[in-house]
């Protein structure tokens, strides 16, 4: 944003020229290195932006997620979550674990941070020995929430089935799913696996339940009898979150 980075047409100036930065993005990747690209939420249309860093074949995108005044805005992570599959960084207001934890919620995959680590200068340390500690215990440290809490598209593994009006069939159609398809989709990935367990479960099987965080002891019971841990538990739903999204119609870069 400093006028002389954007007289040079450097830096946010990029971002109000996306044919430049697109030719800039593949021109380095014909480099060969892995490329990163940080940019700030809010200037341009943030799903236009990340779907061209995508396709022009960056590797990782670095949001600038900053809402002034009020901290991250956790909408901007999330849109850029719905608009690329690619390895996301959130950044802004990290200043401990809860709040990583907010924007790991909505779709990154990883955080930084800079001012926060002049306030606390163990944050680093600390961050890193909560989200190893976290992943141990839930198995998935960055699961989405549910999708009918605004969730990302990852959110879809912890669906039920699709049966009733929800906000679960807008999600599914954006990837060119019908319910149906959507159905048979989450059902062959569970076979063989014990997901396919549960026939006490709502819609009998444990493929429908929900995250692990959500209190239920139906879930739990089925989990408790088959000796299947949080842990194992939430990392066959990012599997099955993968699944997911590589059979749908639509690319997640081009849903819509």
């Amino acid at each position: 944003r400093q006028p002389e980075m954007l007289e040079a047409g450097l830096g946010e100036a990029l971002l109000r020229d996306l044919p430049r930065l697109s030719a800039w993005i593949r021109a380095i990747k014909e480099t060969g290195v892995v490329l990163s690209v940080k940019v700030r939420a809010n200037v341009v249309d943030d799903v236009e932006l990340a779907r061209l860093i995508d396709k022009a074949g960056a590797d990782i995108i670095h949001v600038d997620a900053g809402n002034e005044g009020f901290g991250t805005d956790l909408d901007a992570i999330l849109n850029y979550r719905d608009a690329t599959r690619l390895f996301l960084i959130g950044n802004n207001s990290v200043k401990d674990f809860e709040t990583a934890k907010e924007i790991f919620t909505r779709g990154a995959d990883m955080v930084s941070a800079a001012r926060g680590v002049l306030e606390n200068s163990e944050l680093i340390q600390e961050l890193v020995e909560n989200v190893t500690s976290y992943q141990q215990s839930i198995g998935w440290y960055n699961a989405p929430k549910h999708v009918c809490s605004d969730g990302d598209f990852r959110g879809l593994a912890f669906c039920c089935l699709p049966v009733k009006p929800c906000p679960v069939h807008e999600k599914f159609r954006k990837l060119g799913y019908t319910a149906e398809e959507f159905a048979r989709t989450k059902l062959d990935f569970a076979k063989g696996t014990m997901l396919e367990y549960g026939e006490d479960t709502c819609f009998g099987s444990l493929v429908w339940c929900c995250k692990i965080t959500k209190p239920c002891w139906i879930r739990d019971g089925v989990l408790n009898t088959i000796e299947l841990s949080d842990a194992e538990y939430m990392k066959l739903k990012k599997q099955l979150a993968n699944y997911v999204l590589d059979h749908a119609r639509i690319p997640v870069n081009e849903s819509h």
